[in-house]
């Protein structure tokens, strides 16, 4: 535990005054809280749903935060993972820490514990923003309500782990902070769903469609209109286009433990 801490403090001796750490960090803590309250200006919400009050009020408050977080994870966390790893090695201070006592796995096991660190830091926040805003807006109080279904707190860490293990993994692979953003975001809006459709759509159509990594992340934390759509019988198709909470749970922790050893095997086989 004492190296661990020693290793994470180095980090924050690194990147507590970079400025990408700074404003994108900023940015989500002043977005989470911030953004969601944009419900307030919907004052006609189209059925099933009941009014506005969702957005705010236990225990749906958890699900609409979830997905807004989602989005925040995706773009301000993953970008200050790939820069933590990549500025290293453009500032040539990989090198550098290697040459001045750090070795391989403790300069890797650095950069994990901040992975994991901003992800216990992000759930830890988003369970203060739902809590905080749903016992204003709830009446009475009710901390039984609070947590009617505790399963949402796994799922946000479980998501901030997903998407920040990839950006882990890319950040080690790729190397350069411009081509590395790029081949994220290129992956998730765009291969991703070309290889799903090339063979879902062409191929086979199956189940299978949903545990795709991003999708399995994606369905941890989704847009929560879509258990209404879940009600709506296909004919055109035959499974949940929603992972299973339980299985997409699964599936990230599988996905992210893969995301991490090819990180690793890349940063062990390669030269520095």
């Amino acid at each position: 535990m004492n190296k661990v801490q020693h290793l994470l403090s180095l980090e924050w001796m690194k990147f507590k005054n970079n400025s990408v750490f700074i404003l994108f960090g900023s940015m989500f803590v002043l977005t989470f809280p911030l953004a969601i309250f944009v419900g307030k200006e919907i004052k006609n919400l189209p059925k099933p749903l009941p009014n506005n009050s969702i957005f705010y009020q236990f225990p749906t408050n958890w699900e609409w935060l979830a997905y807004e977080g989602s989005w925040l994870v995706f773009f301000f966390l993953a970008f200050i993972v790939m820069n933590m790893i990549t500025t290293e090695v453009s500032n040539k201070t990989l090198r550098q820490n290697i040459i001045t006592g750090l070795t391989r796995q403790d300069f890797f096991a650095a950069k994990l514990a901040s992975v994991l660190s901003l992800c216990f830091a992000a759930t830890l926040f988003y369970v203060i923003v739902v809590l905080v805003i749903g016992f204003f807006h709830n009446d009475p109080y009710s901390l039984e309500g609070a947590f009617s279904d505790k399963t949402w707190i796994l799922r946000y860490f479980l998501m901030c782990l997903g998407y920040l293990s990839f950006a882990f993994m890319i950040g080690f692979i790729v190397r350069s902070p411009g081509v590395s953003i790029f081949v994220y975001i290129s992956y998730i809006f765009f291969l991703e769903p070309l290889m799903k459709w090339a063979v879902h759509y062409k191929l086979t159509e199956d189940s299978t469609i949903n545990y795709w990594p991003m999708n399995a992340v994606e369905d941890l934390t989704p847009l929560p209109l879509y258990k209404y759509a879940e009600n709506i019988p296909r004919q055109d198709l035959d499974f949940s286009f929603l992972l299973d909470p339980h299985h997409a749970m699964i599936a990230v922790s599988i996905y992210s433990v893969l995301f991490i050893g090819l990180a690793y095997w890349h940063f062990m086989s390669r030269d520095i």
